[in-house]
C-alpha cells in the first residue's frame, strides 16, 4: 500500500522534480554508499595485502635465517668429525696418556682457526664426556675468561644436557651473560661428538657454539631508528614457549613472554609504537619451531589510501554539486520543448493540421518535433488520398456491378453455338467451345483459389487442346503427373503463363514438329513439388534469361503486368521466399523452365 502511495505521489509530480529526485536516488545516494563500500573493501583488501607481504617478508626472514644458521652448524659439524679433534679428546680421557698437555694445545690451536670462519662468534667449548672442557672466547681471546667462567662443570649447562637428549643438532634458546656490568645476549648450537673408529664407545665428547643474538637480530631488522615515533614495524623470533631469541632491543631477547600478554601488549610494553593500532603477523619455521613475527601500525600503513579515499569524496562531492547545477539546466531546456510539442498536439487534437513546431535543438527533442511537423503533413495528405481513394472505389464498384453481366452473355452466347455446331455434326467445333467455355470459367470463377493437381491435369489438358487446334496441331504435348500427388493443391491457372509462352513465343515460326512436355513431380524429401516445363522452340536471349533467374529482377512490373514476370511474380506473393525457379534456354534449340513449389 505504501508503495503504491509512493508511485502514485511520484507520478504527480512534474517532470524536473521526476529527474530531480530519481537523479538524487540513482546517482547521488549511491555513490555515497560506493565511496563508502570501497573505502572499507579497499581498507580490507590493502590489509590483505600487507598481511601476505609481511608473511612473505617474514618467509624470506625465515630462509634467510636458515641460511645463516648452516653456516654455524656446518662449523660445528666439521668440529665434531675433525680427526685431530678427536684424537686430541681420547688423550684427555685416557688417564695413562702423558701428552693430555699437548692434547688440550692441539684442541685450543684448532678452535682458533674457527674464528675467521664466520663472524658472531662468541665462544667454542669441547666439553668431554668426563668433564674435562677446551674452551676458546673469540671475544675475550682467551681460553681462560669466557662466558662459562662461573660453571665449574660445563656438562651442567643447558646447551651440554640438550645435545645428550639427540644425536642431532641442537640449537638452545638465547640466554643473557653478564661481566663488569656488561651484558652478553647468545644463543647455542650443540652436538656430541663420536669416535666412528670405536662408535661403540657413545659420545666422548660435545660441541658447544655460542653465537651472538645481534646475528639474528641483523638478519630480522634494520637499523633501529632513534626516533621510535617514526618506527612503524618491527621483526622479532621466539621458540614454540615463547622465550625471545632475538629482538628489535637486545635488552629483551632471552625473556619469556608472559602467557597474559599478547603479542600487541608485548611490543607496547617494550617501549614500541605505544598507543598506536597494531597488527601481527606470524610465520613458523618447521624444522626449527621458531616463530617469527612481524608487528606493524595499521593506520600508518593505511595513511595513504585513506588520504586518497577523502580527496575522492571530496572530490565526488564537487562533481555532485556540477551535475545537480547541470541537471537543473537541462530539466528546464527540456521543459521548453515538451511545452512546444504538447501546445503542437493539443491544436492537431482541434483539428489544426497545419500547425508546424518549433524547437530549437537537435537532440531527441527536436527529432520529436521534427516528426511530428512530418507526421501532421503525412496525416494531411494521407486524408487528401483517403478521400480520393473512396470516390475511385464507389466508382470501381459500379462498374464491378455493370461487368457481372458480361461473363454470364458469354456463357450463354457459348453454349448456344455450341447448340448450333452440334445440330449440323460439327464435332471437333463442339469439342473446343466446351473445352474453352471450361477454361473460361475456371478463369473467372477459380483464378485465385487452390485445386488438386489432378483438376489442373484436366485443365491442361483442354487448355492446350484448344491450342493445338488454333495452332493447327504444330506440336505435340506430353503431360507427366505422379499418382501419389495428384490430390496435393496448387494455385489454379499457376502454370498457364509458363504454357502459353512456351506455345505462343517458342513455337514461332514453326509449321511442325514442335514439343511441349510437362512433368509434374514430388521431390525425394516429400516437401515440395518439382514441375519441369520442357519445349523444342525458339529459346531465349541470354539476357532475358539472366533476368529470370535473378528473383528481383524477375518480378519487377514492366507495366505490362502479363507473362511470365506476372507469373512469377504471383509465385512470389503465393508461396514468399519458399519457392524457387530456374529458367535453361538456348537459342534455337528450346527452353526448360523449373519450378520448385511447397506442397499444400
Amino acid at each position: 500500500m505504501k508503495r503504491n502511495r509512493l508511485v502514485q505521489w511520484f507520478e504527480k509530480q512534474k517532470l524536473g522534480k521526476k529527474i530531480f529526485y530519481t537523479f538524487i536516488l540513482a546517482t547521488l545516494i549511491p555513490i555515497l554508499l560506493v565511496q563508502g563500500i570501497m573505502l572499507r573493501f579497499t581498507s580490507q583488501n590493502l590489509k590483505s595485502k600487507m598481511d601476505e607481504l609481511m608473511l612473505n617478508q617474514l618467509r624470506q626472514i625465515s630462509e634467510r635465517i636458515d641460511l645463516t644458521l648452516d653456516i654455524y652448524t656446518n662449523l660445528v659439524y666439521q668440529a665434531c668429525i675433525d680427526n685431530i679433534i678427536i684424537d686430541s679428546v681420547n688423550i684427555l680421557m685416557d688417564v695413562d696418556a702423558k701428552e693430555k698437555e699437548l692434547a688440550h694445545r692441539e684442541i685450543y690451536t684448532r678452535l682458533q682457526q674457527y674464528s675467521a670462519a664466520a663472524e658472531g662468534i662468541q665462544c667454542i667449548s669441547i666439553v668431554c664426556a668426563d668433564g674435562q672442557q677446551v674452551t676458546y672466547d673469540f671475544g675475550r681471546a682467551s681460553s681462560v675468561e669466557s662466558i662459562w667462567k662461573d660453571y665449574d662443570d660445563l656438562r651442567e649447562t643447558q646447551p651440554y644436557q640438550s645435545a645428550q637428549t639427540s644425536s642431532n643438532m641442537i640449537i638452545t634458546p638465547t640466554t643473557e651473560f653478564q661481566e663488569n656490568q656488561q651484558e652478553y645476549r647468545v644463543f647455542h648450537i650443540s652436538k656430541k661428538v663420536y669416535d666412528f673408529r670405536a662408535i661403540e664407545k657413545g659420545p666422548i665428547a660435545t660441541v658447544v657454539m655460542s653465537i651472538d643474538e645481534r646475528v639474528l637480530n641483523a638478519v630480522c631488522n634494520s637499523v633501529p631508528l632513534e626516533d621510535l615515533s617514526q618506527e612503524y614495524s618491527i621483526n622479532f623470533i621466539t621458540d614454540e614457549s615463547g622465550h625471545v631469541l632475538t629482538y628489535v632491543d637486545p635488552f629483551y631477547a632471552g625473556i619469556s613472554i608472559n602467557e597474559k600478554f599478547s603479542v600487541e601488549k608485548f611490543v607496547q610494553a617494550t617501549g614500541r609504537m605505544k598507543d598506536k593500532d597494531l597488527v601481527v603477523n606470524k610465520y613458523k619455521n618447521e624444522e626449527l619451531d621458531w616463530i617469527f613475527y612481524t608487528v606493524y601500525d595499521k593506520n600508518y600503513m593505511l595513511k595513504d589510501i585513506v588520504d586518497t579515499q577523502n580527496f575522492a569524496i571530496a572530490l565526488g562531492l564537487v562533481v555532485v554539486v556540477f551535475s545537480l547545477i547541470l541537471i537543473i539546466y537541462i530539466v528546464k531546456m527540456i521543459e521548453k520543448s515538451i511545452g512546444s510539442i504538447i501546445a503542437g498536439i493539443q491544436a492537431v487534437q482541434r483539428g489544426d493540421l497545419t500547425i508546424q513546431v518549433n524547437v530549437d535543438s537537435e537532440d531527441e527533442m527536436g527529432q520529436i518535433a521534427d516528426n511530428f511537423n512530418t507526421m501532421t503533413q503525412k496525416v494531411q495528405g494521407l486524408l487528401e488520398e483517403v478521400t480520393d481513394a473512396t470516390q475511385k472505389k464507389k466508382e470501381a464498384e459500379i462498374r464491378a456491378l455493370e461487368a457481372q453481366i458480361n461473363p454470364h452473355f458469354l456463357y450463354n452466347t457459348l453454349d448456344s453455338i455450341n447448340w448450333m455446331a452440334i445440330e449440323h455434326g460439327e464435332a471437333e467445333i463442339s469439342t473446343m467451345l466446351r473445352n474453352l467455355g471450361v477454361i473460361l470459367r475456371d478463369s473467372i470463377d477459380k483464378s485465385n483459389r487452390q485445386v488438386t493437381i489432378d483438376s489442373l491435369a484436366d485443365w491442361l489438358n483442354k487448355y492446350v487442346s484448344l491450342q493445338q487446334m488454333r495452332f493447327n496441331h504444330i506440336f505435340k504435348f506430353e503431360l507427366r503427373v505422379d499418382e501419389n500427388i495428384r490430390m496435393a493443391k496448387i494455385y489454379n491457372l499457376l502454370l498457364q503463363p509458363f504454357v502459353e509462352n512456351s506455345i505462343v513465343h517458342g513455337f514461332k515460326g514453326m509449321k511442325a514438329g514442335g514439343k511441349l512436355h510437362i512433368d509434374i513431380m514430388e521431390s525425394e524429401d516429400h516437401a515440395t513439388l518439382n514441375i519441369i516445363i520442357e519445349d523444342n522452340g525458339q529459346g531465349m536471349l541470354p539476357e532475358r534469361v539472366r533476368k529470370y533467374n535473378n528473383p528481383e529482377e524477375a518480378i519487377e512490373d514492366d507495366g505490362r503486368s502479363i507473362g511470365l514476370q506476372n507469373a512469377f511474380s504471383r509465385m512470389r506473393m503465393y508461396y514468399g521466399e519458399d519457392v524457387s525457379w530456374n529458367v535453361s534456354s538456348i537459342l534455337e534449340m528450346g527452353t526448360v523452365i523449373t519450378l520448385k513449389i511447397p506442397i499444400v
